[in-house]
């Protein structure tokens, strides 16, 4: 099953979150964050692991995204600052780097 994705809006968080979905791996988000380096020459900035989540915050400049896999949702990413230019823009490239996920995992 090819990897997609669905908008949704966390109202605890105050953010829209993109959730990956037929991706529900705890490594995942490191392969894809490779992807982001080499399309968009995001670097990884921060990893945290814990217990039953993972958070990679890639960025650069103003463009600072967060993937997380947690447990009880899987892997999902957002924008550090939530505008709607910056949704736009992660979405785009996300788009992207799910077509090159998919092409490279049949």
């Amino acid at each position: 099953m090819a990897i997609a994705y669905c908008i949704h809006y966390n109202k605890e968080k105050k953010r829209t979150e993109f959730l990956l979905k037929n991706y529900d791996y705890f490594d995942g988000n490191e392969y894809l964050a490779g992807i982001f380096q080499k399309e968009y020459r995001l670097r990884i900035l921060e990893k945290q692991d814990g217990i039953w989540f993972m958070i990679l915050r890639l960025g650069k400049k103003r463009n600072e995204y967060e993937m997380v896999w947690h447990e009880d949702v899987g892997n999902f990413i957002y924008c550090v600052e939530q505008s709607c230019e910056a949704n736009d823009q992660l979405e785009k490239r996300l788009k992207h780097v799910i077509d090159i996920a998919n092409k490279q995992l049949i």
